[in-house]
C-alpha cells in the first residue's frame, strides 16, 4: 500500500489538534478506517485532512 496510513493519534500530532477532537470528528463526518489491523484503526491523509476540516 503506497498510501501513508496512519493511526488517529498519529494524525492528532501532524496535524496539530487533540486526538479527541480528531477522533469525534472521524465519527462525526462517517469515515471508515482506510485500513485495520487487529483493534487498530488506520486512516489516509485525504480522511485526516476531511476530520480536521470539520473541527475548524
Amino acid at each position: 500500500m503506497a498510501e501513508d496510513l496512519k493511526t488517529a493519534s498519529a494524525w492528532a500530532k501532524d496535524l496539530g489538534v487533540p486526538e479527541k477532537k480528531l477522533k469525534e470528528a472521524f465519527k462525526a463526518a462517517g469515515i471508515a478506517p482506510d485500513a485495520k489491523k487487529g483493534v487498530c484503526a488506520y486512516y489516509a491523509k485525504a480522511s485526516a485532512e476531511k476530520a480536521k476540516k470539520i473541527i475548524q
